[in-house]
């Protein structure tokens, strides 16, 4: 089998945009140099020992103050934390760097945490977590919300997608302010690589309303946990979907090859009210 590392890929045209969309540090002529991770939480996904391989985490150069290109290298540091971390060292992974430091090289735009993963010694049964956050950086600062990356070692297989890669449900789809429930049949769920789905169908909302090959969401089965990413709504719309902050990172659960559910929230970001659904899918 090669190897696998499992990331989310999350690929959408937004046609409305207003300058609220557009976040501070985004805004490349103004303010300081902000570095961070690219992804709050990346999963690494290995189903046989393919030996010890090395992977690599962006941390990026977000806001580079004036715009211009670094004229000078950004030092990095970065600490793991071990009380919250349950991937131990020498087991599912070894540090390929231990100074504990990484450099945004002058002139670049990002650098990786370097890791080395031992696919043959992930648990097969449930999931273990590293978390690694970055401390300071030389010239500039870290931005508070991409300071810390939680790396998920899964050696265990989705149930979900069966052995064709898409999965045939039907689905039903309960909003909590509402005693509406919505069933749809022919819901198909595609496997855009090992354990990360996108359903055909976001909330209640009809599939040929949205503008878009996809009009479903992302999300990551991690031994039989589902951990649904923030991201846009696909198609026309400017709404976000995101995980129910209610649910402490258990944004759904599989119970068996044929049954699982999500929950999920849509909105506008700032917005007070968000809309919460829940799906129940049932494999036809």
């Amino acid at each position: 089998m090669k190897k696998i590392l499992s990331l989310f890929a999350i690929t959408t045209v937004l046609f409305s945009c207003t300058n609220d969309d557009i976040r501070s540090e985004h805004q490349l002529d103004s303010g300081s140099k902000i570095v961070g991770f690219s992804k709050s939480f990346e999963t690494v996904s290995y189903f046989s020992d393919e030996g010890q391989v090395q992977l690599g985490f962006p941390i990026n150069l977000i806001g580079s103050g004036n715009g211009q290109t670094l004229d000078s290298a950004i030092e990095v540091t970065y600490q793991v934390d071990l009380a919250s971390s349950t991937a131990t060292e020498g087991v599912e992974f070894n540090f390929a760097n231990t100074s504990g430091k990484v450099t945004i090289p002058a002139g670049g735009s990002f650098a990786e945490f370097p890791l080395l993963v031992n696919t043959g010694q992930l648990n097969p049964t449930q999931k273990t977590e590293l978390f690694v956050t970055l401390t300071s950086a030389s010239n500039s600062v870290v931005g508070a919300q991409y300071s810390t990356l939680k790396v998920i070692f899964v050696g265990c297989q989705s149930l979900i997608a069966g052995p064709t890669g898409t999965g045939n449900y039907t689905v039903s789809v309960t909003r909590a302010d509402q005693s509406t429930v919505w069933n749809y049949s022919g819901e198909l769920i595609f496997e855009t690589s090992v354990n990360n789905f996108r359903t055909s169908r976001s909330g209640n909302y009809d599939i040929g309303v949205l503008q878009g090959n996809t009009q479903g969401y992302n999300f990551v089965d991690i031994c039989n946990e589902i951990t649904i990413p923030e991201q846009p709504l696909a198609g026309i719309y400017s709404n976000i979907l995101r995980p129910n902050s209610a649910n402490n990172g258990l944004d759904g659960t599989v119970a068996d090859v044929n049954h699982f559910q999500t929950n999920y929230e849509i909105g506008f970001t700032g917005n007070t009210v968000w809309r919460n659904f829940t799906s129940v899918y049932t494999r036809i």
